[in-house]
């Protein structure tokens, strides 16, 4: 025979869980901002490999996502303007430019996530409810499941 519970909810209270401290946050923070720069690494990797099968350089480029952009489908293929007649079907300029925008919005997160680490405080100031007495501490950060699931905890 099982159990059932009714409010799992309840089982945990009590629990922080969502509780760090400033070390914990800042180890966690710097470990994703390396990972974030591996994986756009390997986009731009993936990328250069796509313009170098298909001979894009980057006037091309610029003309044929201008054309891709213009022509509204996935599924078309580009004569590359000049001497070679190379075809580019449309979905690698789409996965240039999905991979581009991908790479711009990692750039993103890490330029935030090194501001909060710039500014993340060793030490935060209280007042000791006994005796009133100003007293440092380290300081303590609540956050969502959402930035613990980002930042691998």
């Amino acid at each position: 025979m099982g159990y059932y519970a009714e409010k799992p909810t309840e089982l945990f209270e009590g629990v922080y869980y969502n509780i760090k401290t400033t070390p914990e946050l800042r180890q966690a923070m710097q470990k994703k901002v390396k990972e974030i720069r591996a994986r756009i690494e390997d986009r731009e990797g993936r990328m250069k490999r796509i313009r170098e099968e298909y001979q894009i350089d980057a006037e091309r480029l610029a003309a044929l996502v201008i054309q891709y952009k213009n022509q509204d489908s996935d599924r078309v293929s580009y004569q590359v303007q000049g001497d070679s007649g190379t075809i580019v079907p449309a979905g690698v300029i789409a996965n240039i430019i999905r991979e581009r925008e991908m790479i711009d919005s990692e750039r993103g997160q890490i330029r935030k996530m090194e501001l909060i680490l710039r500014n993340l405080p060793d030490q935060e100031l209280y007042n000791d409810p006994r005796t009133g007495e100003v007293k440092s501490r380290q300081p303590l950060h609540e956050l969502t499941d959402d930035e613990l699931e980002f930042l691998g905890f």
